[in-house]
């Protein structure tokens, strides 16, 4: 009965324009809506999702976004590569690699977190962000296969027909080394979402200025940037950068 009156609602409240949005949902709306609006400009065909971890990214796409085109999953740890694969038989659309990307080709040892959103290839670092500490270090190590986005790229885009596509990275401080290994794939990217670190919680990650600096240089600008923690003081830890390749803009 309840979702049958939410629903009502929520029908007449959008048929005069409005939507009515929980408290706990606001944090992604915005987000959402810029998202909704970029990818349909740009006309984006497929969304490369580095860093899938348990499919949240496509939950949010789906959902949220209300985006319903090719998304291509990028998750190395095998637990979630094998939850991911099941859940996608769901969606003809989506489709699972059982891989990491880096800046080349081989093996890396993992380190799977407590809490294993933040699973990296790099050791936590907790000198500026002690609210992490008991989730964000290592229960276990997995040694996984590491590929570049330059060299799987052109086999994705023949088998699955995609021209324009948005990459979005998720790594965990390891952003950077995906994009390193994308050199010759960059220019293809309509636009690109990457997580970007203000306060560090790995050591030897990048910081956001780095990370910005490196993407401007390579013909990346800035449309939105989206809180994604902030530490126990309301300092921001890390955030979201989207950023639109300048060949794609249309004067």
């Amino acid at each position: 009965m309840l979702k049958i009156v939410k629903d009502s609602v929520l029908k007449v409240s959008r048929s005069f324009g409005y939507d009515i949005v929980p408290l706990r949902e606001m944090k992604e709306r915005d987000f959402a809506l810029h998202l909704s609006e970029l990818l349909a400009r740009l006309d984006i065909d497929c969304v490369l999702d580095v860093g899938a971890n348990a499919g949240q990214y496509r939950d949010f796409l789906r959902e949220r976004v209300q985006y319903a085109g090719t998304i291509v999953s990028f998750e190395p740890l095998s637990r979630h590569v094998e939850a991911l694969r099941e859940r996608s038989r769901g969606d003809r659309n989506w489709h699972v690699e059982g891989y990491a990307l880096g800046s080349k080709e081989g093996s890396l040892q993992i380190n799977v977190m407590v809490s294993d959103q933040f699973s990296s290839f790099l050791e936590p670092d907790h000198d500026r962000v002690g609210d992490y500490a008991r989730l964000n270090v290592a229960d276990h190590t997995e040694t996984v296969a590491v590929r570049t986005l330059d060299d799987v790229l052109p086999a994705l885009q023949e088998r699955l027909g995609f021209k324009r596509p948005y990459l979005k990275i998720d790594t965990q401080g390891f952003d950077i080394e995906v994009l390193r290994g994308a050199a010759k794939s960059l220019p293809a990217m309509k636009a690109l979402q990457t997580e970007a670190s203000v306060r560090r919680i790995y050591k030897g990650m990048p910081g956001y200025t780095e990370t910005i600096h490196y993407l401007d240089e390579r013909g990346f600008d800035i449309t939105g940037l989206y809180p994604i923690s902030r530490d126990k003081s309301l300092r921001l830890v890390e955030f979201d950068c989207v950023m639109i390749n300048r060949a794609a803009i249309q004067v």
